[in-house]
């Protein structure tokens, strides 16, 4: 009984010796830089200059709303790159920004969050600087960033009729941001 297993064995270990002839061998090199410079980001409220996460969009009547696609209450907020020096900056630096969020089902504007309570008829949308929207996931126009100090980056939000009648409630949505610097 052990005869055949230490054939087989020893079979396997030519099939292998075998096999190694045909390998070859490289090297990968892999590169890199580990750097202390960070691009910290506010979010502010040009109002009141508060920073926080929240853009208060306050009370709105739905009896204003009298139609499709009507943009009412503009609230502006900023994206501040609080020091291009420290971020590593050139004077031709420039960066955009792509808001994250559930789209609506055009998939243009931000959904508001569905709750028992939510407002209907109604989404959010996000618009920069040159009054284009930008759609969720897609990114915004460019933005030249001040390679010594600190750079707003300007957006201003509405909420956006999608039906002849806004019911009232909850108008809310969650939404990240990336920005990023080229």
């Amino acid at each position: 009984m052990k005869k055949p297993l230490l054939a087989l064995a020893l079979g396997l270990s030519a099939g292998l010796a075998g096999t190694s002839a045909f390998a070859t061998t490289g090297t990968i090199f892999f590169e890199g830089k580990i750097t202390a410079n960070t691009c910290p980001i506010d979010i502010v409220n040009p109002g009141d200059g508060s920073v926080g996460n929240v853009v208060r969009m306050g009370d709105l009547e739905a009896s204003r709303f009298t139609g499709t696609g009507q943009e009412l209450a503009e609230w502006r907020f900023v994206l501040r790159v609080k020091d291009g020096a420290s971020c590593g900056l050139t004077p031709t630096s420039k960066a955009n920004v792509t808001f994250n969020g559930t789209p609506d089902p055009t998939g243009s504007y931000f959904a508001v969050t569905p709750t028992a309570d939510g407002a209907k008829g109604v989404v959010i949308v996000l618009k920069d600087k040159t009054g284009n929207p930008v759609a969720p996931g897609a990114a915004s126009n460019d933005y030249a960033l001040n390679d010594t100090g600190p750079t707003d980056m300007e957006f201003k939000a509405y909420y956006r009729s999608t039906a002849a009648t806004v019911s009232a409630g909850v108008a809310s949505a969650d939404v990240q941001f990336v920005v990023a610097i080229n």
